[in-house]
């Protein structure tokens, strides 16, 4: 998936980072006493990111599945409501997108965990 800039280049959101301030705020709640290396935040920020990606490309595939559809661009919107019409949405240029919904998240929650554990 790509995100177009202002300058009409275009990049994959997949090259987002967590920022390291977060990483060390989530290391020290489990370890408050403990010192962490850049480096280590830095590891933790990428397997971090991965994770998430993981996330989202099965949940990805589980709204897909429910939808009963395949084949067409993903879009994951956390955000916004349900509009009743949440399965499929027309896109401009006719595309479809699925949305990915928290219970798609959660279908593939247990799953992941394993895999990554």
């Amino acid at each position: 998936m790509t995100t177009p800039h202002q300058d009409g280049s275009r990049s994959t959101l997949t090259t987002k980072t967590i920022p390291p301030p977060l990483i060390q705020q989530c290391l020290h709640l489990h370890h408050p006493d403990q010192k962490f290396s850049k480096e280590a935040v830095d590891l933790t920020s990428e397997l971090l990111r991965l994770f998430v990606l993981e996330a989202r490309r099965r949940a990805a595939i589980e709204a897909e599945c429910e939808a009963g559809i395949a084949d067409y661009d993903i879009e994951s919107n956390f955000n916004s409501p349900s509009t009743g019409n949440d399965k499929m949405q027309s896109g401009q240029n006719d595309k479809r997108t699925v949305i990915i919904r928290p219970d798609h998240i959660a279908k593939i929650a247990a799953e992941l965990l394993m895999d990554l554990s």
